[in-house]
């Protein structure tokens, strides 16, 4: 381990250190960014404002303007 003050570390501590990291990588399920695009409330609530600014800018009784 380190001591305190000491900023580098020994050749076991990167080893140990590196083999934990690609351990914990490895064992960490998988989670697509993709299952979160859309499900935030910002996005929820952007959703909401596009129909808002949707239904407002419809014409009246069907005619183009």
């Amino acid at each position: 381990m380190m001591k305190d003050g000491d900023t580098s570390y020994s050749d076991e501590e990167i080893v140990r250190r590196r083999d934990a990291a690609i351990r914990r990588a490895l064992n960490t399920p998988h989670k697509p960014t993709k299952e979160l695009v859309g499900k935030t409330d910002r996005a929820k609530a952007q959703r909401e404002t596009k129909a808002l600014r949707a239904r407002r800018s419809r014409p009246k009784d069907g005619e183009a303007s």
